[in-house]
């Protein structure tokens, strides 16, 4: 999450002057063909909303199930009654056990990246809040993680297919990543459109105007290249991404 915020903070300082805005199909063939690194990079896609985060009503979040995936397999804890431990490794769960995973945290040991857990173990967490908030790991409804017990099979599969989380930060930018390097252009535009999806049904009522103001896709270690927001933008009915189906 340091990490994460050094980039964002990175985002919301730069200002690429040599750079035009370009469409997202043009702008995804570009980064992907300058990228150099010797591994698989991840795409981010970042936004800055014309929200502010002070209000309430205007705190963006949500999640979004990415068609394409994201191409890695993310380690899930899952934090239930033993009774429920059994669905949860069949539904893909990685770590179980309310001792073995507690344990692990207080101990700061945990392997896992996603935490989910059904709403009588909050409790148990509070301890832990503010360590698990700041790594962005503490159960949120919101966020799909914290669920009823007859929701965990559904939680677990779907972080597993590519489910991720967004969120504007005090500065109203916004970062997700849609994908690697080694995805065809199709999927990461696939995943793109889905998110757009999902960021307009997050729109705050009290909104006048358009929610997303600006938008820069790179990769892990390449520059970021400034994106036409009309071009991928699903309330824009002549959206390059309008025909696309996944």
């Amino acid at each position: 999450m340091l990490l994460r915020g050094r980039v964002l903070a990175y985002f919301a300082k730069v200002k690429i002057t040599d750079t035009p805005k370009i469409r997202i199909g043009d702008a995804v063939k570009l980064i992907k063909e300058s990228a150099k690194a010797k591994f698989d990079e991840t795409i981010d896609f970042q936004l800055r909303l014309n929200v502010d985060p002070k209000h309430g009503d205007q705190n963006v979040r949500g999640t979004c199930m990415l068609p394409g995936g994201l191409g890695k397999n993310v380690s899930i804890a899952v934090l239930t009654s033993n009774e429920f431990n059994e669905v949860a490794l069949r539904a893909g769960a990685d770590f179980v056990g309310q001792e073995e995973i507690l344990k692990s945290i207080k101990d700061g040991t945990y392997k896992f990246e996603k935490l989910i857990t059904t709403q009588d173990m909050l409790i148990h967490l509070k301890p832990f809040a503010r360590l698990l908030g700041t790594k962005g790991l503490m159960p949120n409804p919101k966020a799909g993680t914290l669920v009823l017990p007859q929701e965990l099979s559904t939680a677990i599969k779907g972080a597993k297919a590519g489910s991720i989380e967004f969120r504007v930060d005090s500065g109203s930018n916004l970062m997700v990543p849609v994908g690697k390097k080694s995805f065809e252009d199709k999927v990461i535009l696939m995943n793109i459109k889905a998110f757009s999806i999902a960021l307009n049904q997050k729109r705050p009522i009290s909104l006048k105007g358009q929610l997303i103001g600006e938008a820069r896709i790179k990769t892990t270690m390449g520059k970021p290249v400034e994106v036409d927001v009309s071009s991928f933008d699903q309330r824009n009915k002549e959206n390059d991404l309008k025909d696309l189906v996944y």
